[in-house]
């Protein structure tokens, strides 16, 4: 097990999947957004072809949205990438979007 456990919901809108990391939560960001990934793909999370490292460095995305050294959580920023065709952004309030490829 390994304590993933973020609300997730998917939008009204079948283009946009969006999902909630906790912060205070067991789950390390990356992991969230990995699991999040998953959803909107429908794989299994330990599916090989999901990988952030190609994109970004899960331990410094980690880091980036952390509570400040003084508790405060973060909430200003944004960062976007893209993960196999995939693109992915994330807001410091723990929001995740994620916009799969346009289908043809």
């Amino acid at each position: 097990m390994n304590g993933y456990a973020p609300s997730t919901s998917q939008s009204r809108s079948p283009s946009l999947y969006r999902a909630t990391h906790d912060p205070n939560g067991p789950a390390a960001l990356s992991t969230t957004v990995i699991h999040a990934l998953a959803d909107c793909m429908g794989v299994d999370v330990t599916d090989s072809r999901i990988s952030l490292y190609d994109t970004v460095d899960p331990d410094a995305l980690n880091e980036l949205f952390r509570p400040r050294h003084d508790g405060t959580p973060r909430t200003g920023g944004t960062l976007t990438f893209v993960v196999d065709g995939h693109h992915v952004t994330v807001r410091g309030d723990g929001e995740i979007q994620i916009e799969p490829p346009a289908r043809r």
